[in-house]
Parts: structure tokens; C-alpha cells; sequence
């Protein structure tokens, strides 16, 4: 622990899910100390702390004789609660927590030392004995059930219109080219908004994306904070009982900052860890998938706003972005621990009304192989124009010039710069443009005495001279 267990309740939920996310080893687990932690469960928890116990095992790859080890830890510790009294037992460490730490870190190394000193008593699991799980799917490939997946986009992608058509699939089985498969079966969709307002953007925008509304329910930070005086997050009771009571297929949650608990930075990895063990036990024992929004920052696993371990606790992850050159958007599948990725999805915004009110809906364009690593280091080149376009550029910028003349070098610098067109492309417009008798070029003397090449709107009559401009 971090904090001296006299700043808190001892044995409070919160200390409990903080403590899980601070153990790294099997030792440390399934510890007395754990034990005692878990033995205060009160109705008041989100979850069964055993069942918190069990997701953080399973979180870091404890499978292999999960059910054993379980109930060796559940026995050992109520033997030691029915030696003691449970009453003796908790008003001991309440105390002096710091004493009771200690005994248990040196029965912890006790445990060590006999590990060390008999290394072949523990005999590993046979992977034969374990049996295999087909992965349940929200939306194959794509959401797996159970299980936290991440949405990590750039700003003004449209992370949440996106968002709109997914719902549309669970909900009404709506396909696109996004969800080109019906789903086996739809579901409803619990909504934890942080930044949309519900009436003023969330309904027309689903509506427009063909959800169906009877079965999308929404919790606001706003609205639960104006309605208790506090701060909705996702250890507390009140947010469990809103996953438990909607019976969601899916719950979304956008964006993610919104409803972690004050004090928890995200650039820490034990904070993120605690903070998100609640969230994944839930998945679990309710069947659903989660879906957690965050903006982005710089490349890869950095990208998602000051903690890479998000990306490590998701199963899936997604990525939005806007394409340097095409300018239109894309969802890449950048991580999925049970299939193989998608293909990156390209998509453009297109403007709509819902009973008078303006929306947006996103229309799928294709697919690419390219990932968002390829367009975030792709570098901007400017689409190379037609030279039917370069030569209406040519004569544009000729007639916004004093008399419909300029130097040649400077004709072309400044058409180039704004079509960026190759030279090429350049040359044969002028070329064509000559031949037409749409422009002219003349040799000019200037008042140096040099000579220099001009280009002239149509024919002009001036002859021999440098244009006044």
C-alpha cells in the first residue's frame, strides 16, 4: 500500500482495488494479506472482492490451476479467520495495520524461501488438461464479449458518428459497410457520456445512424454529479448497478477520463491497472463487451493520452485519424488477442437532419491494408492537378495581374505553388495554352538592359517594353 491504512477505512473497497493493482506476482496475490482484504466484503462493494482476486489472476496469466489455487487461498485463509475469531481477527490489523503488514511480508518470504529451497515441489499444469473456450463475439473479430476493448482517436475524426453505427448494428442488426455481417443476435447498449449531451447530440445522431432508441440508455458525469454532489466512476457501486441493471450488450464508455476516480493519473501504470480491474470483473461476470473512448497523442502504444498500459488490459484496439493527402478518415484495427486484425476501414462524414436538427452520419468509403502508423508518418504531398486544371490556373492568375502579364519564372513559380502540379504537368499547359493563342511569351528588355521572358493574357500590343505593374 501506498498509504498509511489509517488515512482510509481499513479493509475499504477502493483500498482494495488499489492494492490489486499493486501486485505483480502469484506470492503477492494470494497473500494473507489479500485474504484479509478480501474478508471484508460488505454489501456496499461492487463486486465479490474474490471475484476481483480472480480477474487480477486471470489479468496476469494465472490461468493454469486458477480454480486450485483459488480455493487453497479461500481454505488457508478462513482457517486462519476460525483459529483467531473474525472479529479478533479484522480489530487486529485494524489497529496496527503496520504490524500486521509486516507479519504478513515475512510470512510472504517464508513462502519464498521454501519455494527456493525446493524448487521441484510445484509441478506445472499440463497445457492437455486445460480445455479449450471458443471466444464469444459482439461483432466478430472485431469486439470479443467480455472483455475491454479501446477506441483511441485524434480530435475531429468522429469517434462518437463511428460509434453511432455500431450501436445501429447491436441494437437494429443494421449492416453497412463497416458491419457487413448481421449480428447473431442484438442487444441493448448502455451509454457512460462524459461529453455528448443526450438530447442536444446523442439522439439525432443514432437516429440518423438507424439505432434503435428503446434499447439505448445513457448516464451522464454531468447529470449523476448535479444528482448526488459526486463524481460517477468506474469502481463505484452506483456504476456497477447501472451495468447490472441495464444488462447491456455492450457499454460504452466516452471517454474514459471522465469517469476514472479523482487522483488516478493515467501516465501510472498501477493507477490505470486498479482503476480498470472493476471494469473487466464486470465484463466478465455480466457476459457483455466495454467499449472505453480516449483522445490520442503521438504514435503506437504512446498514442493514447499518457498511458500505454490501456493498450496492454484491452483485448482490442482501434485507431481513428484523418489521412494527410485523401483527407478522408480511417478506423484502423491496431491490436486483437484473438483473431487477426481487420482491415483498416476508410470513411468520410456526411451532414444529415433528424426532425429539423442537424446530425452527422458516417459512410463507410473501402478498406486498405495500411495502418496508423503508415498514415501518421506519411509525409503530406500535395495531389498532382490535371493540365486541363494548371492551364485554367495559368490564365487565372495572368488576369489578376496588372496588365494580364508577368515574368515567365514568376508565372510558374506561383501556379505550381498553389496547384502543386509537377513540372511536367506545367510545361504542357503552358505548351498548349501557347499553341491556342490563349497566351503569349515575349523577350523584354529591361531597364538594366537584361532581357527577360514574359507571358501575356491573350495577345497584348505591348511589344519591346517592361509591363508597369
Amino acid at each position: 500500500m501506498q498509504k498509511n491504512m489509517t488515512d482510509r477505512t481499513p479493509g475499504s473497497y477502493d483500498d482494495f482495488v488499489a492494492y490489486l493493482g499493486t501486485v505483480r506476482t502469484e506470492e503477492e496475490l494470494f497473500s494473507r494479506l489479500t485474504y484479509w482484504f478480501a474478508g471484508q466484503d460488505r454489501p456496499e462493494d461492487v463486486l465479490s472482492r474474490s471475484e476481483l482476486v480472480e480477474a487480477r489472476a486471470k489479468e496476469l496469466g494465472f490461468w493454469q490451476g486458477l480454480t486450485f489455487r483459488m480455493e487453497r487461498w479461500l481454505t488457508d485463509g478462513k482457517s486462519e479467520l476460525e483459529a483467531v475469531g473474525r472479529e479478533e481477527f479484522q480489530s487486529r490489523i485494524a489497529e496496527d495495520y503496520a504490524a500486521y503488514r509486516e507479519k504478513a511480508d515475512a510470512a510472504r518470504e517464508r513462502f519464498r524461501d521454501r519455494r527456493r529451497a525446493a524448487p521441484l515441489s510445484f509441478t506445472p499444469d499440463c497445457l492437455e488438461n486445460v480445455p479449450i473456450q471458443n471466444v464469444g463475439w459482439l461483432v466478430e473479430g472485431l469486439l470479443p464479449m467480455g472483455e475491454v476493448s479501446l477506441l483511441g482517436a485524434d480530435g475531429g475524426t468522429g469517434k462518437g458518428i463511428w460509434q453511432a453505427q455500431l450501436i445501429a448494428y447491436v441494437t437494429a442488426g443494421r449492416t453497412s459497410g463497416f458491419f457487413p455481417q448481421p449480428p447473431e443476435k442484438t442487444g441493448s447498449v448502455l451509454i457512460f457520456s462524459g461529453e455528448d449531451d443526450p438530447g442536444k447530440v446523442l439522439k439525432a445522431r443514432l437516429t440518423a445512424a438507424g439505432a434503435d432508441m428503446s434499447r439505448v440508455m445513457v448516464v451522464t458525469s454531468d447529470a449523476y454529479f448535479a444528482r448526488t454532489g459526486s463524481p460517477l466512476c468506474i469502481p463505484d457501486t452506483s456504476f456497477a448497478k447501472y451495468v447490472g441493471k441495464a444488462a447491456p450488450a455492450l457499454v460504452i464508455i466516452d471517454p474514459l477520463q471522465s469517469f476514472l476516480p479523482a487522483g488516478v493519473e493515467m501516465a501510472s501504470r498501477n493507477q490505470m491497472r486498479g482503476a480498470l480491474l472493476p471494469l473487466k470483473a464486470l465484463c466478465a461476470k455480466h457476459g457483455c463487451a466495454a467499449l472505453i473512448s480516449m483522445h490520442t497523442n503521438v504514435s503506437g502504444r504512446a498514442r493514447l493520452a499518457d498511458s500505454s498500459d490501456i493498450w496492454d488490459i484491452a483485448r482490442s484496439v482501434l485507431m481513428m485519424g484523418r489521412d494527410k493527402n485523401s483527407e478522408k478518415l480511417y478506423l484502423s484495427h491496431e491490436k486483437s488477442s484473438y483473431s487477426a486484425p481487420a482491415r483498416t476501414a476508410l470513411l468520410h462524414i456526411e451532414q444529415a437532419q433528424v426532425e429539423g436538427v442537424k446530425t452527422a452520419v458516417a459512410v463507410f468509403d473501402s478498406r486498405t491494408d495500411k495502418k496508423d502508423a503508415d498514415f501518421m508518418e506519411e509525409r503530406r504531398v500535395r495531389t498532382a492537378q490535371t493540365k486541363e486544371d494548371t492551364a485554367q490556373a495559368i490564365l487565372n492568375v495572368l488576369a489578376e495581374s496588372k496588365l494580364g502579364s508577368m515574368p515567365s519564372t514568376q508565372l510558374r513559380a506561383e501556379v505550381m505553388k498553389e496547384m502543386g502540379c509537377s513540372d511536367r504537368t506545367y510545361i504542357r499547359a503552358y505548351g498548349n495554352l501557347i499553341k491556342s493563342g490563349e497566351i503569349t511569351k515575349k523577350n523584354i528588355r529591361q531597364q538594366d538592359g537584361k532581357n527577360q521572358w514574359y507571358s501575356f493574357l491573350y495577345c497584348s500590343e505591348t511589344s519591346g517594353k517592361v509591363p508597369i505593374n
